[in-house]
């Protein structure tokens, strides 16, 4: 009996300390852990701000054979929503509540029974280099959820590293298009990413991106729908001609500057645009002007330019759904010339908003 009793105050004695440890523990547990990757921001902001992306370089779904991934609502910024199941991390969901592009993205994580976490990236570009902040914020439950959490708090941080690590890796993997001018520079990172949602899908993936610093050489025109092929095609003839005798050896893809668009009388006013390295003397109704940096939210339409609908709703959804004021007309990019691509299925179009 006398040995019961002792056993029977240890264990009183630890279940105490357990208690009194827990209550001397934080309240709130914080986990962050930071990288710097040698790209701007776009770059490895649009790796996470794609749910879908994640299985390139998530630190969860590595080394996780028994792991399933689904995915629900839009491809890209808030409302999109990651869910999982498996046999070694059980089951639980990721929903993106927040998205500034280029700057932050904020998540929830729900883990059933386990509770709720809010995990956040923050992106600071400096000289073409982005620093990111990768964080986790959680209130545990006392007193058992609190210790576990202060057991877990380095084996966090290591994982949030290698988490970086990989999304650094990915991210650098991506070519930076250079030499010719462009609107964007980034249209290699439009054409890396691995996902259904960029092919016609009613909710494709979009992408934050920046215009470049560049010249573009243009005609202001406008006309209905049904005259627009006649008059793209008169001015990008006259513009063509006009960049072989000034900007022979160096320009751009051509690209279509919208500043309106009545989609009852379909009645457009556009600017027919080429890019070009530097400033020149404009000729008769061709202008040249610059065009400055700023934020696009973009994506890329496979197919006739006819079918582009999808993807200007789309864009405009997202616009709304994460609070993103536009600040400019929509802009096209043609990314094939139909005079050496005769499919209209392989053309590919950037389309493109500017927001503030």
């Amino acid at each position: 009996m006398k040995f019961l009793k002792i056993i029977g105050i240890i264990l009183v004695v630890l279940v105490a300390a357990f208690f009194i440890v827990a209550a001397f523990l934080p309240k709130h547990f914080h986990v962050e852990q930071s990288v710097v990757i040698d790209r701007p921001a776009e770059y490895p902001f649009n790796q996470v701000n794609t749910l879908n992306n994640w299985q390139k370089w998530s630190p969860f779904s590595q080394n996780d054979s028994t792991m399933v991934n689904s995915y629900a609502g839009p491809a890209s910024g808030v409302g999109s929503i990651m869910s999982w199941s498996s046999k070694k991390q059980g089951t639980g969901s990721m929903k993106i509540t927040e998205s500034n592009p280029l700057k932050r993205i904020g998540t929830e994580l729900d883990f059933g029974e386990q509770g709720k976490s809010l995990s956040y990236f923050n992106f600071v570009e400096k000289e073409g280099k982005t620093t990111i902040f990768w964080s986790m914020d959680t209130d545990p439950g006392y007193p058992v959820e609190r210790v576990v959490y202060a057991l877990m708090k380095s084996s966090m941080e290591a994982v949030f590293d290698k988490g970086l690590q990989n999304l650094k890796s990915v991210s650098e993997s991506i070519p930076i298009e250079s030499g010719k001018p462009e609107i964007l520079s980034s249209v290699a990172l439009l054409k890396s990413i691995d996902s259904d949602a960029t092919k016609g899908d009613k909710m494709p993936a979009l992408y934050a991106l920046t215009l470049n610093d560049v010249f573009v050489a243009v005609i202001k025109d406008s006309c209905t729908s049904d005259e627009m092929g006649k008059a793209m095609e008169r001015d990008y003839g006259k513009l063509m001609s006009y960049i072989f005798q000034n900007h022979k050896d160096s320009f751009g893809k051509p690209a279509t500057l919208w500043y309106s668009y009545d989609e009852e009388t379909t009645f457009g006013v556009f600017e027919a645009a080429i890019p070009v390295s530097q400033t020149s003397q404009g000729k008769d109704n061709i202008k040249i002007k610059k065009m400055h940096p700023n934020k696009v939210i973009a994506g890329i339409h496979y197919g006739p330019y006819e079918n582009t609908m999808y993807m200007y709703q789309a864009i405009m959804k997202y616009l709304k759904d994460n609070n993103l004021e536009e600040a400019g007309g929509p802009i096209e990019i043609y990314l094939n010339d139909p005079s050496t691509e005769p499919n209209p299925e392989k053309w590919e179009t950037v389309i493109m908003f500017q927001v503030k």
